[in-house]
């Protein structure tokens, strides 16, 4: 669930991303250790990435929010709109995202994107009690698929100087 790691507070966040710390008490950071990263990894993470990743986080915790019960208005009709509304602000960032970094546009990205949206709509707002179980876990599937995604990208890149040295050899076979 990186929505609810990450939007907990933005200076902890950034500081999670740009420094490589891993991130504390969640299953993001059993899932997705970032503390194997250290500062040689600054320079993959531009503000406006982690601005865009903290927006992300932020809008998938107010939907998240907006699928408690407990936390918005029994009534189904103005739970109905703010679960739509915070549903499109985590659609726009995810847009953002594909767009802006090239990296993000994947299977394991856009299925669980996708799989978001169709379950929001299958939920019945009419009925009193609602079962949104489908929806929050294709809500931390896209949460943990745009932070391997975040993750990929932390990865050290081998130069080609490297790749071709080993690949230039001959194995030897004894026989």
């Amino acid at each position: 669930m990186i929505a609810g790691r990450l939007s907990q507070g933005k200076t902890r966040v950034r500081g999670i991303i740009t420094r490589g710390n891993t991130m504390s008490s969640s299953s993001l950071s059993s899932k997705h250790d970032f503390s194997n990263a250290d500062n040689d990894y600054d320079h993959f993470l531009t503000d406006a990435l982690v601005n865009d990743i903290e927006q992300f986080a932020c809008y998938a915790e107010q939907l998240r929010q907006s699928l408690d019960p407990s936390t918005v208005a029994n009534d189904g009709k103005s739970m109905c709109v703010s679960v739509h509304s915070a549903l499109s602000m985590v659609s726009q960032t995810v847009r953002d995202l594909l767009v802006r970094y090239p990296g993000f546009k994947t299977t394991h990205v856009l299925l669980p994107a996708s799989q978001l949206i169709h379950s929001v709509k299958e939920l019945n707002f009419d009925n009193s009690n609602i079962d949104a179980s489908r929806t929050l876990a294709c809500l931390e599937k896209l949460e943990a698929a745009v932070g391997n995604t975040l993750k990929q990208s932390l990865r050290p890149r081998t130069t080609a100087k490297y790749a071709t040295a080993t690949l230039g050899q001959k194995s030897k076979h004894v026989g």
